[in-house]
């Protein structure tokens, strides 16, 4: 037998699916600023749907997820996390936005009724437990594309798009920056993990992966009817509280902290004990990195991170070395070749199809120098000092 509540809860959504619009209900886009949090760096956005006539003001959330999920964490690292639509009340979605110190713009939507009632239906059928969950993809499937292809649904894909405005030939990476500056660190984790596709040129749809080109794009659009897509908009609150600016400090600054790793790492060269514990522990980091490049590549099914060419610095088969305190020749020719291959990395830098972090450029350096020029100085060491040894004298 089914639970009382269970039963009342069913039987309200049925209602609520079943539910039509009165000419008084309007149809918004919420645009919410850039969090402080990690997922809440590139912005959010939401579709109100508000009808006084019958009390109904409630917000469908695309791009959330559950942390109670079974294996969470494993899940999200394998590209596997289902995200779901989250439909809640106007009131809570601007309480929780509000209290994080994220401001907000509504756009409300120039529609008939009968789109009104379109879209509305059409998030109702998203809404249903056997659509609500999908894969979330960065860059191709996430609350703000979902948003672009609804509405491009409701208006049969006739919608009038101005894009003279779009950034020209900007890759989708460079559609990252201007979020993460105040994130430097974030910025390179960024650019370490993402591989070639997010090297990909962006055309006008690529860009509505950020909510904020969704709004833009929106605010311009015109309808079938050449009409004015956006009615009006408001901020909320009406005046945002200003943002102190960001002051970055030396720890703030990733290519100053890997310089000054690498000059630690030539600095050690001078004493042999205090250099094998450095190249411990420089070799196990960029075998560390290297594992992750590879397993986001391989054993994922996240598609920003495919192909990413930070592999060609940053080898796995480093942990396989690292330990080594006594240079065998295999060890020595496995160094030379890292080194060997750094170095044509820097020369073609610039020319690479994927755009490579800054920040590891004196990582990379250092490559060059630990598995080249140290294994030359020592080997002319070697020699000086066998020039150095007196011959042996005859016998009398």
């Amino acid at each position: 037998m089914k639970h009382p509540f269970l039963l009342l809860f069913l039987a309200f959504q049925s209602l609520v699916s079943a539910q039509t619009l009165s000419d008084s209900a309007t149809i918004s886009l919420m645009t919410v600023a850039p969090g402080d949090f990690v997922y809440s760096t590139f912005g959010h956005g939401a579709i109100r749907v508000k009808d006084p006539v019958s009390r109904f003001d409630r917000c469908y959330n695309y791009g959330t997820f559950d942390f109670d999920q079974p294996n969470f964490l494993l899940k999200f690292c394998q590209g596997k996390l289902l995200y779901n639509l989250d439909v809640e009340s106007y009131r809570s979605f601007e309480y929780g936005n509000l209290h994080d110190m994220r401001p907000m713009q509504e756009q409300v939507f120039n529609m008939t009724l009968s789109q009104r009632q379109r879209i509305f239906d059409l998030l109702q059928e998203n809404n249903k437990p056997e659509n609500r969950y999908y894969k979330y993809d960065f860059f191709y499937d996430n609350c703000a594309t979902r948003i672009r292809d609804i509405l491009q649904e409701t208006y049969f894909y006739q919608l009038q798009l101005d894009t003279s405005a779009l950034p020209k030939a900007v890759t989708m990476r460079q559609l990252l920056q201007p979020y993460l500056e105040e994130k430097p660190w974030l910025d390179f984790g960024i650019d370490l993990v993402l591989g070639l596709p997010a090297d990909h040129r962006a055309s006008a749809a690529d860009c509505m992966f950020l909510p904020d080109y969704v709004h833009d794009l929106m605010g311009k659009a015109k309808t079938p009817e050449g009409l004015p897509l956006v009615l009006k908009t408001r901020n909320i609150p009406e005046t945002p509280r200003p943002k102190s600016p960001f002051q970055p400090t030396p720890l703030d600054r990733p290519f100053w902290v890997m310089s000054f790793v690498a000059l630690l790492g030539l600095l050690s060269m001078a004493n042999p004990r205090t250099e094998r514990i450095f190249d411990a522990f420089f070799w196990l980091l960029l075998g560390l990195a290297g594992l992750v490049i590879a397993l986001l590549w391989f054993a994922t099914d996240h598609t920003a991170t495919k192909n990413n060419l930070n592999i060609l610095w940053a080898w796995p088969t480093h942990l396989f070395f690292f330990w080594r305190n006594r240079r065998t020749g295999t060890v020595e020719n496995y160094f030379t070749v890292a080194a060997l291959a750094a170095a044509l990395l820097l020369i073609f830098w610039q020319w690479m199809p994927q755009e490579m972090p800054t920040p590891a450029l004196p990582l990379v350096v250092l490559i060059v120098v630990k598995g080249l020029w140290r294994q030359y100085w020592k080997k002319q060491k070697v020699m000086a000092g066998l020039t150095a040894i007196p011959p042996a004298k005859g016998m009398a």
